[in-house]
This record gives structure tokens, sequence and C-alpha cells, in this order.
């Protein structure tokens, strides 16, 4: 079994992650969100709060950056310079301007600290990987890490992505530019229009699949995490739809292959989940992770872009077959732009069930054991 708790990381990432190794009860953290870089996200340091103050309870074995955006790595930096009693990892994953070919630091503020702190911290940094980049080979097998009592097989970044984000190092003002141009149309909140098939199958043809541009989100990090019992989730991160499409093509010839929870890549945009992306899983339950993006609210009201995007959700939904058990959306905020799944007319559109935090509470902690997928925590050892 495997438990994802999708922290309630506003309109980032924040992911963590346990499951059981024997008797012994292992975990990992994927991303620490937006935040101040001098104190833990309120949400972080609320999870901690939780946790057993013992060295047992706050070892990790591995603590992964996928990449440069503030709304993925603000969060780490207080986890590094200022951590939590007894917290300890085995490995941190991420990879800096150093993995990239780059002498000196680039204009990423954020991941220049990063840098620093592991450099002061002394913790282990890309151990797995004898210190060099996570990356994705050009041929052979994929590589595949086994932090104890779990498999990760890579599938984001390759070199390539590197690359291209030394060549274009972005601006972080310029992080939601993209998303701002984003169009959506018409949509069942904007002019009362049911979500029906034929209304989704609309939407998609008015928004054709373009892919994602941004050199950022292409050098993500992302990987399959397999548990002995045959539980598997994938964690996109904010990876490129074609780069997992060619990497799951290598690892599971001929497409489908069986995910039981995917964490959608790029909380939900439109440029990162693809018909390919869709037809190389075989998945029936889809996590997003975000309150709807920096700025949600007004974006909604006049049409434009926010996350999750309707045309990503529609290509889920509609990719399922008429018959075929529907698809499960698990969401970690409420908002104007999740709970309008909500929508009972969806049933007829491919959708199972749209899942949210429970009354009075922020966040979501999904079990995955085996093929289903389920609200609740690992049971007491």
């Amino acid at each position: 079994m495997i438990s994802v708790e999708a922290l309630p990381a506003q309109h980032g990432d924040c992911l963590w992650v346990e499951w059981d190794d024997g008797p012994h009860r292992r975990r990992m953290l994927v991303d620490g969100g937006p935040g101040a870089r001098n104190s833990l996200p309120p949400e972080l340091k609320a999870r901690f709060d939780r946790q057993p103050a013992d060295p047992a309870a706050r070892e990790f074995e591995l603590v992964v950056c996928t990449h440069i955006d503030d709304d993925h790595i603000t969060g780490l930096l207080p986890l590094l310079s200022a951590p939590p009693e007894h917290f300890s990892t085995r490995d941190i994953w991420f990879n800096s301007h150093r993995h990239l070919g780059a002498r000196d630091t680039l204009g990423a503020r954020s991941a220049n600290l990063l840098v620093d702190r592991l450099t002061d911290s002394g913790l282990p940094w890309n151990l797995e990987a004898g210190g060099d980049a996570i990356v994705v080979p050009d041929d052979g097998p994929l590589p595949v890490f086994e932090p104890r009592g779990l498999r990760l097989t890579l599938l984001s970044p390759t070199q390539a992505k590197l690359d291209k984000l030394l060549e274009h190092w972005p601006d972080p003002r310029d992080a939601t530019a993209d998303e701002d141009r984003d169009v959506l149309g018409p949509t069942a909140d904007g002019d009362g229009t049911a979500l029906t098939p034929q209304r989704l199958a609309e939407i998609i043809a008015d928004r054709p699949y373009s892919r994602d541009r941004n050199p950022a989100n292409g050098s993500s990090i992302a990987f399959l995490a397999e548990h002995p019992d045959g539980s598997r989730v994938l964690f996109g991160a904010d990876a490129h739809a074609e780069t997992l499409v060619q990497s799951l093509d290598r690892h599971w010839p001929g497409g489908g292959c069986p995910v039981a929870l995917c964490k959608v890549p790029h909380h939900g945009s439109a440029h990162n989940v693809s018909p390919a992306l869709l037809g190389a899983l075989d998945c029936r339950h889809w996590l997003f992770s975000t309150n709807g993006g920096r700025g949600h609210q007004k974006r909604l009201r006049s049409g434009r872009s926010t996350h999750p995007d309707l045309a990503a959700v529609a290509r889920i939904l509609l990719h399922d077959p008429p018959r075929g058990p529907g698809a499960t959306l698990w969401f970690n905020h409420r908002s104007p732009s999740t709970e309008r799944y909500r929508d009972p007319s969806l049933r007829h559109c491919g959708l199972r069930s749209a899942k949210y935090p429970l009354d009075g509470t922020e966040g979501i902690t999904l079990l995955v054991r085996g093929t289903t997928v389920t609200r609740g925590r690992l049971p007491p050892l």
C-alpha cells in the first residue's frame, strides 16, 4: 500500500508519501509548495506537528524537488535551513545549475538558495545518481531507484530537457504567462451550458492539444512508484506530456501502463494532459493539486484558464469508453475551478465521482492498495 497525502499547497505541489516495508514505515516528500523562504509553509508545519517527534518517524527515504518553480521549491528551503526536530533524509533529488553544465549560478533565486542550503547542510544530494543529474538516458532501460520498500522508475527529465532549461533559463516573473493566455471559451460557469458529452467534445475541438513549451516544467523529475503489493502511483510533477509518453512507451510498450493513481502533471494544465499520455496509461484515479492557480477567481470569471483546465479534464473524462468504469477526480482544495466538477450531468460524461477535502479540512489523503484507491491513511503498524 502507498499513502499519498496532497497537502493544501495552494497553487503548488507538496506531497507527503508513506508506505510499509515489513515492520517499518517509510516516507518521502515530493516538493514543498509555495511559501516564505525562512519558515515552513503552514500546511507542511502542521503535517510535521502531527508526526511523532522521534527520529524514526521523521526520517525520510527521499525528498524530491521536482524543478525550480517557486510553487514547488520554496517550501523546501526552510526545511533545510531550520529543519523540524529529528528531521533527516537518506537522499535529496534536485537538478541544479551544476547538473546543467553551468559553472555559475543562474537567475532563479529560489534554486540558487536551495543549492546553498544543500551545500551548507551536508545532506546527501542526488546520492542515488552518484551526485550526477537525475536524468533519463536517451536509450537503454529507464533508471530504477529503490528506496527501502519501494521501486521508483524515472520518467523525466531527459538530458535534452535539462539542456533546454540551461539554454532558456526562465524569469520566474513569467512563470504564469502561458496560463494567463489560455482562454477557455464558454463554460458551464460562464454561460449556464450543461457539461454534457457533446459540450465536452466541443471544448476539446475548440482547444486542440498544444504542448507545454516551458523549459522549467520540462526539467521536472517525474517517476512511477511501485510497491511490492502491486500498488502503482505516477508522480507527474509539471513534466511535459511528450517526455512521459516516450518513457512510458519504453517501460510498458504498447500503451496502457496500469497505474492506480496519477498525480496529474502541472496541476491539470491543458498543455500537459495530452491524448497520447492518456493512451499510455490505464488509470481511473486522477489527483489534482491546485486551488485554481494564482489569481484563479479573477481568471475564472474572465473565462481565462485556471487549474485544472476544463479541456484537460474533458480529455480525461472522454478518454474512457462510454460503458467503462469512469474516472474519479480527487482534489486537495475546494475552489470554483475544482467544485464545478460536482455538476451531476458529468455522470453521463465518463465521470464516476469527484472527491474533495472533507468539510472543515484541507488537503486530501489517498490510500492506494493494489488497483484500488480510497480516501484514508495507512493503518497503524
